[in-house]
């Protein structure tokens, strides 16, 4: 008689199993030319400013439309995955975005470029979350946690390497090759997965791939299971039951946390567009060259790197609302310094790697905070809401930028003025956390 075994029983193992390690190393690839992909533009903005004689005003719909493609593509690519399982998504989506950025190579025009990376942002959109959610699902349970903060370390690192790549061609082969290489890397890894990468186990017992899904599990265990698989029980099966409308709990019960989760996320990445996608700009016309201003904009994103990490280690071991809420404030103050900065470049380049360590990797636990703070019955939607009205901000940060500029207010002054978003962030969470202890009762054990 075969036994019974949940898909979470079957891929929990002391040591993550070559399998496993490499679901995990393709997923962070994907995510890695993500953010590649996501940076480039902000890094190849001012040798188009030159190329094409534009203005900073004609650039603001370059920067900004593929965001308004990933919020389209992310929506889809669920629906999509459904169907015809996560993997086929994430090689699909990254084979679709390398492409693009290659084209987006040949425009002419910020028109010819408006278009191509609205298509682009269609297929970004639908790898990342695609590629958490398969990693999430392969992790066993006592390493989940850590092990997806690690890739979210990916896409910080992939804006830095873009950074790096750009300091390297702009100045002896321009602009076009910078993307060219940057659109090569997610079409080789979405190659090299249609071999190496496995599906979904929840999605292989959906279509009663029990045959291929034993032979996965015998690939992580290093043994062969005579047994069925089937889903994992929900822990809270019986308030499942009550069909309790998940849209109205996050709307309704927990409103007011809600929208202090939304307003963080949004001034967070608002923040993070403005200088991902102006920072070389600003420094260009501070008088900084190619090489310096690709390099100091890359430190920015790495320490994200760091600091999600640090945070994620920190989130361990304190309470994750008031650990998460002090990262800003820090940050929030590692930017007015650095406003004071502006004539050193080593010390300029020191504390936007500080201050990119405390906002990046803040934005970065924002998922993590959403998931501990949601009860099952409606934790889907908080989070994905969460992200998607974020996912504003990013927008109009891309378009802020080029607005702020119009006020000449130096380099140090728009620091100053970015100090003031990072602010409201910390000061969401913290209004979050109070009203959640004194009037929601959460049902879980970690603190938020």
């Amino acid at each position: 008689m075969k036994i019974i075994l949940d898909i979470q029983q079957a891929v929990d193992t002391r040591k993550l199993s070559l399998q496993q390690w490499i679901i995990f190393i393709l997923c962070f690839l994907v995510i890695l030319a993500d953010g590649i992909d996501t940076g480039v533009v902000g890094f190849i903005a001012p040798a188009l400013l030159d190329d094409w004689g534009i203005t900073k005003n004609d650039l603001r719909p370059v920067m900004s439309v593929a965001l308004i493609g990933m919020a389209i593509g992310a929506i889809f690519a669920g629906i999509l995955a459904d169907k015809i399982g996560r993997k086929w998504v994430i090689i699909g989506s990254a084979f679709i975005f390398g492409v693009l950025t290659i084209l987006t190579g040949t425009s002419n025009n910020t028109t010819e470029m408006v278009i191509y990376r609205f298509l682009t942002g269609l297929g970004l959109g639908a790898a990342m979350p695609n590629a958490a959610t398969l990693v999430s699902e392969y992790m066993p349970a006592h390493r989940r946690a850590w092990m997806v903060n690690l890739l979210f370390c990916a896409l910080p690192l992939g804006i830095t390497i873009g950074g790096v790549l750009s300091a390297g061609l702009l100045s002896n082969h321009g602009w076009k090759m910078v993307l060219y290489i940057g659109g090569a890397i997610p079409v080789v890894v979405a190659v090299v997965s249609i071999f190496l990468l496995k599906e979904s186990l929840h999605f292989l017992i959906k279509k009663q791939g029990q045959v291929e899904a034993l032979e996965i599990v015998k690939n992580i265990q290093g043994k062969f299971i005579d047994a069925k698989l089937v889903p994992v029980t929900p822990l809270d099966a019986d308030l499942n039951e009550k069909n309790t409308n998940p849209v109205g709990l996050v709307v309704g019960k927990f409103i007011v946390p809600s929208a202090m989760m939304w307003l963080c996320c949004f001034m967070s990445l608002l923040v993070f567009y403005v200088l991902t996608s102006w920072m070389p700009t600003l420094l260009k016309e501070s008088g900084f060259t190619p090489e310096q201003f690709s390099l100091v904009t890359a430190v920015f994103p790495f320490g994200g790197v760091a600091g999600t990490i640090l945070i994620g280690w920190f989130m361990s071991k304190y309470d994750v609302n008031k650990t998460i809420t002090f990262a800003y404030f820090i940050s929030a103050v590692l930017f007015v310094i650095t406003g004071f900065l502006t004539q050193n470049i080593y010390l300029l380049a020191l504390f936007i790697f500080l201050a990119g360590a405390g906002l990046v990797g803040a934005q970065s636990s924002l998922p993590s905070l959403a998931a501990i703070f949601y009860p099952a019955e409606c934790r889907g939607v908080g989070v994905s809401w969460m992200h998607g009205l974020g996912r504003f901000g990013a927008i109009f940060g891309a378009f802020f930028g080029a607005y702020i500029f119009t006020f000449n207010l130096g380099m140090s002054g728009i620091f100053f003025v970015l100090a003031v978003p990072i602010l409201i962030s910390a000061l969401a969470l913290y209004l979050k956390g109070r009203y959640s202890t004194s009037n929601v009762t959460i049902p879980q054990t970690s603190k938020v």
